[in-house]
């Protein structure tokens, strides 16, 4: 298919944040204010956005839509992370203004980085070829990189970047190991090709097409920080700058099961070994739920306790995958889309009052967390709130995804994984309980009111309004989320 002009909209929001990306460079450079580059970048989002929700409403979805050679489809799916995306991005510039200029020092630096990951997260959901996949992989992980160093004077923040740039180069080259057998067996990197080269031609059981997928499973494995492929995540999110630690524990992890859901159901991978693979991502999933949830009711440090709590959510999310994998079926993939989606409510509600601590107290040990509801009511009940939400506490919105994401599981035959999911869901209540103690009912380490900075005050009250929003609306965001896995399904079908 020759190149359109027409092509460009279909484009434009990827490509709109990519200028952003350089407009805040060329403002930083030249302007050195911080309020102004963090406002460029923040009202700026607004045009890609506007390009996202623009798609969805002009484009009929009835096939999805491909440019570039067919390396860019746009579909609901594509769609809904885009636009998750760019929310991230705009909580993160509220919640991070005030921690950027107090550690990092180097505004301009973190929002350009941030904004070039986050063109590159939009490319992983919405390109349908392995190439393309792959650089689209790079442009997010390298910003990644050198944002976990931005803190220059901390040792802790240097050692992170180094860890972070070893680790994702070996889980680079791991996928992209998995992505040439992939090709050297199939003759295409095309998902739908790729897709009906095995539907026609690669006989049950063979080893080559099992060992391609299980080296693709490994390099989104570092990703999603799945076991064993975690061992980055908790020295990294610890040294590196708080907004840039939530910045990882959301658009990483989304951006990598936009893709592995993509390539796995797109590519018709489970078509060959689908019995393997449900055993090998089964057996991932009990042990990033279990080493996660256990580990992290050890912590004393909060962002490293986060940071093992981001490992267990992986594994709740891989049930739903696990389920819909093995049946060919969207309900799993819908449910994965909504937990993902109130994942990242949640989690950039924690991380928001995280960074208001830090960046008022300077702590990150749960002890630090005494008494908070006294010295800073507003932020305690915010974050206290998104904390019951990750633990799955009745009735916030945290609660109503689990139940989904498990009751679609369940119907699509995986009761074993539930049940552990379930079982380990009851272990994340000690840890998530231990702040929330903390919080409202220990002595407070000082008696003085803390007043907290406007943009962290603003990206707290709209993820715990968001939160607040869902838990009454649960089922309509679902159906929402719906559209988006049945896209996906009928790319794959060829509708």
């Amino acid at each position: 298919m020759a190149f359109q002009i027409s092509d460009l909209y279909l484009l434009a929001p990827q490509l709109s944040v990519v200028i952003l990306a350089l407009v805040v460079m060329m403002v930083d450079l030249f302007g050195q204010r911080r309020a102004l580059t963090a406002s460029v970048a923040l009202i700026g989002l607004i045009v890609p956005l506007a390009f996202s929700i623009s798609q969805a409403l002009t484009l009929n979805f009835a096939v999805a839509h491909h440019a570039f050679f067919n390396m860019l489809v746009i579909d609901p799916y594509a769609i809904f992370f885009g636009i998750l995306f760019l929310m991230i991005a705009a909580v993160i510039i509220l919640a991070s203004y005030t921690y950027v200029g107090k550690y990092v020092k180097a505004d301009g630096e973190f929002y350009t980085l941030m904004l070039f990951s986050v063109a590159g997260m939009m490319f992983m959901a919405s390109t349908s070829e392995l190439i393309s996949i792959y650089i689209s992989l790079e442009l997010t992980s390298i910003p990644l990189y050198v944002m976990a160093g931005l803190i220059r004077s901390s040792a802790k923040s240097a050692e992170a970047a180094v860890k972070y740039v070893l680790l994702g180069a070996m889980s680079s080259a791991i996928l992209l190991y998995g992505f040439a057998l992939l090709y050297g067996l199939t003759g295409t990197t095309d998902l739908m090709g790729i897709a009906n080269a095995i539907k026609t031609g690669i006989q049950s059981g063979n080893a080559l097409e099992l060992i391609a997928c299980v080296l693709i499973i490994a390099g989104f494995g570092f990703k999603i920080s799945a076991v064993p492929f975690h061992m980055w995540a908790p020295d990294i999110y610890e040294g590196a700058p708080t907004p840039a630690t939530a910045f990882f524990s959301v658009g990483s992890k989304a951006a990598g099961f936009a893709a592995l859901i993509r390539v796995f159901i797109d590519g018709g991978l489970g078509q060959v070994n689908l019995t393997s693979l449900v055993i090998i991502l089964s057996i991932v999933a009990v042990m990033t739920m279990t080493l996660g949830n256990f580990v992290a009711a050890v912590q004393t440090n909060v962002k490293r306790l986060m940071a093992y709590s981001s490992i267990a959510q992986a594994g709740y999310i891989l049930v739903g995958f696990i389920g819909s994998l093995a049946t060919n079926k969207p309900d799993g993939n819908a449910t994965v889309l909504f937990f993902i989606l109130i994942y990242v409510i949640t989690n950039l509600g924690a991380f928001s009052g995280i960074i208001a601590l830090a960046d008022l107290t300077g702590g990150e040990r749960i002890e630090d967390f005494r008494g908070l509801w006294r010295r800073a009511p507003l932020l305690s009940i915010g974050t206290a709130l998104c904390l019951l939400s990750l633990a799955g506490i009745p009735p916030v919105a945290g609660f109503w995804s689990k139940i989904f994401i498990f009751t679609a599981a369940w119907g699509l035959g995986q009761g074993w994984l539930v049940i552990i999911a379930l079982l380990n869901s009851i272990i994340s209540l000690v840890y998530y309980g231990r702040i929330v103690k903390a919080m409202f009912f220990d002595a407070p380490v000082k008696q003085d009111h803390l007043t907290t900075p406007m943009t962290l005050n603003v990206s707290i009250a709209l993820m715990t309004a968001a939160l607040i929003v869902i838990t009454f609306a649960a089922q309509l965001v679902m159906n929402i989320a719906s559209p988006a896995a049945l896209g996906l399904l009928a790319f794959l079908l060829g509708h």
